[in-house]
């Protein structure tokens, strides 16, 4: 299957999505359109790199441990300074076991900032979304974004910039990030219209293994609401994997 024309088929089912999202004045079908042009087939070319980057720095501890009693018989050190360093790889071990998908969202982050080709990729705060946007694209005509210590039904919820750096937040004409063990099952905040790139690893005897990288451009209406236990609970939304194509493997 081609990704371009699928992902492309997704925003024009989004149309509506689109046309009505704020600012209105702003054509946010054209720019998610411009976006994927963009992004869609520089992923497709690393989206093996990204899957061996993730692995490889997700194993290096354990290859660094399987490594070391070969090296071990090399080094001529005192005992007390080679006891203190196989203590380290022992506590390094207890950290890489409590590994989450925040984790491994960063690793791949990383790769894709620092390899971009004109390096125009830029990250957004750590609790807004979407994760990355293109500095190349012009943002000036959004609102200054606010805070509100309480939000009624009345407030309108749409794109906004924020702090200093004018940092478009709530765009969807940017990159969301989410990595999941084994299968796509996404919790959220707010149903988030816009493309998005999922990784889907796994762990055995102690091993990540990067099983796809998948991409999709979201509606609001590809969200489920989650039920809510009592009046207090926060709204979430979900989404799962039935709008994902791969980007591994492709011709």
């Amino acid at each position: 299957m081609n990704v371009l024309p699928t992902i492309k088929a997704q925003i024009h089912a989004a149309e509506v999505d689109l046309r009505n999202y704020r600012p209105e004045l702003v054509n946010w079908h054209a720019r998610a359109m411009s976006l994927v042009e963009n992004l869609i087939p520089w992923l497709i070319e690393v989206g093996p790199a990204i899957k061996n980057f993730v692995q490889d720095v997700l194993n290096a501890p354990t290859m660094l441990r399987a490594l070391w009693p070969t090296i071990r018989a090399y080094v001529n050190l005192p005992k007390e300074q080679i006891e203190a360093f196989d203590r380290q790889l022992t506590l390094d071990d207890v950290l890489r076991a409590s590994i989450t998908g925040e984790v491994v969202s960063n690793v791949v982050t990383k790769f894709l900032l620092d390899h971009h080709p004109t390096a125009a990729l830029r990250s957004n705060g750590r609790s807004d979304y979407p994760d990355l946007f293109l500095a190349t694209l012009d943002y000036s005509a959004l609102p200054q974004f606010k805070r509100k210590k309480k939000v009624t039904s009345e407030d309108q919820y749409g794109a906004a910039v924020k702090g200093k750096q004018k940092r478009p937040v709530r765009v969807p004409d940017g990159l969301e990030i989410k990595t999941c063990r084994e299968r796509i099952a996404v919790d959220c905040h707010h149903p988030h219209a816009g493309l998005h790139l999922v990784l889907l690893f796994a762990e055995k005897a102690r091993m990540f293994t990067v099983n796809d990288v998948r991409v999709a451009f979201l509606r609001s209406l590809d969200y489920r609401e989650s039920e809510r236990n009592t009046t207090a609970t926060t709204v979430k939304y979900s989404f799962g994997g039935e709008r994902f194509i791969s980007i591994l493997d492709v011709e």
